[in-house]
C-alpha cells in the first residue's frame, strides 16, 4: 500500500513539473512574439527559437544567482549603440560578479529571461543599460562604452527590429526598409559613440570584437573597473558560459551593404577609433 502510494505521489510530482515546464516556456515564447518591445514578425525559422527557451541547462550552467547589491553602487552606465552586444554584457557582468543590471528600458522577454533588474535605475544595480546618447541624462558617476563596429550592429539591430531578440530580418526587410535603416543608423552609430568618448567621469571602452576574442582578459579589465574582485575560478566559470540566452544563432547571409554605404561607416568608425585613442591616452595621463 506505501508502495503504491509512494508511486503514485512521484508520478505527480513529475507530472507537475513537466507541466510547469511547458506552461513556463509556453508563455515565454508567446510573451517574446507579442512583446512590445520585440516585433510581431517571427524569425525565419521557428525551430531556433523553441530550442532557444528550452534551453533548461541555463540553470544548471550559472555560475552565480544574480541579485541586488546589499550597499548602494555608483550610478553605471552600460552605454551602446542598439545591436552592439549590450544584453551580452549584461549577461556576462551578471555571471562574473553575481549583481544585477538596470536598464532604462523594460523589456518583458528580458526580465523573464535572466534580467530581473530591467527597468531599474538606482543603485542596488551593478551597471544600467541605455541606448541614449550622453546628453540624455548626466546622473551617472562612471560609464561602460560598448563600441562595435557599425556594419555588425547596424545589421544586428536591423534582424532585432526585424525579427525579435534571436531572429533575422527576411529578405522582403531588406528590399524595403533596409537603405533607409542605414541611412538613418550610420549617422545615429557616430553621434552615440562620440558622446559617451566625452563622459565627465571615469570611462571604460569595451570593443566588441577584442571582447568575443579574448574573453578572459577584457572581462578582468572589466570587472577591475568596477573594483570588483572576481577569482580566476570564477572568471573560468564564466568565460565557460559566455553565450547567454539571446545570441542569434550563426547563419551565412550575403553582405547587404553596398559599397557607399561601407566607404560612409568606415569614415565615421575611422572617426571612432581616433577619438578612442584620444580619450585612452588623456586616462592615461590622468592615471600617471
Amino acid at each position: 500500500m506505501s508502495f503504491r502510494f509512494w508511486y503514485s505521489s512521484s508520478c505527480s510530482v513529475v507530472c507537475l513539473a513537466l507541466l510547469y515546464i511547458v506552461v513556463f516556456n509556453g508563455l515565454s515564447l508567446y510573451g517574446l512574439i507579442k512583446s512590445t518591445y520585440t516585433p510581431v514578425s517571427l524569425p525565419t525559422s521557428r525551430r531556433n527559437i523553441y530550442l532557444a527557451y528550452l534551453r533548461y541547462d541555463r540553470f544548471l550552467r550559472k555560475c552565480k544567482n544574480p541579485h541586488l547589491s546589499k550597499k548602494p553602487l555608483p550610478l553605471t552606465a552600460l552605454a551602446s549603440f542598439p545591436g552592439s552586444g549590450n544584453t551580452w554584457v549584461r549577461h556576462i557582468l551578471q555571471e562574473a560578479t553575481g549583481i544585477l543590471t538596470g536598464s532604462v528600458y523594460n523589456d518583458s522577454i528580458l526580465k523573464i529571461k535572466g534580467f530581473p533588474g530591467e527597468g531599474i535605475q538606482n543603485a542596488s544595480v551593478l551597471a544600467i543599460k541605455t541606448h541614449s546618447e550622453l546628453n540624455a541624462t548626466m546622473k551617472f558617476k562612471r560609464a561602460i562604452l560598448i563600441v562595435r563596429n557599425p556594419k555588425d550592429a547596424i545589421l544586428a539591430e536591423f534582424n532585432r527590429m526585424k525579427g525579435g531578440h534571436i531572429g533575422y530580418a527576411k529578405i522582403e526587410d531588406f528590399k524595403k526598409d533596409w537603405k533607409i535603416h542605414v541611412n538613418n543608423s550610420a549617422r545615429n552609430w557616430f553621434y552615440m559613440n562620440k558622446s559617451w568618448l566625452n563622459f565627465h567621469g571615469d570611462l571604460h571602452v569595451i570593443r566588441y570584437e577584442k571582447l568575443k576574442a579574448h574573453p578572459n582578459i577584457e572581462i578582468q579589465h572589466l570587472v577591475d573597473f568596477l573594483q570588483i574582485n572576481v577569482t580566476q575560478k570564477e572568471l573560468q566559470c564564466v568565460c565557460g558560459n559566455l553565450r547567454g540566452d539571446f545570441k542569434r544563432p550563426a547563419r551565412n547571409i550575403t553582405d547587404p551593404y553596398t559599397k557607399e554605404m561601407a566607404y560612409i561607416l568606415m569614415t565615421y568608425e575611422k572617426q571612432i577609433d581616433r577619438l578612442i585613442n584620444q580619450r585612452l591616452r588623456y586616462t592615461k595621463k590622468e592615471n600617471s
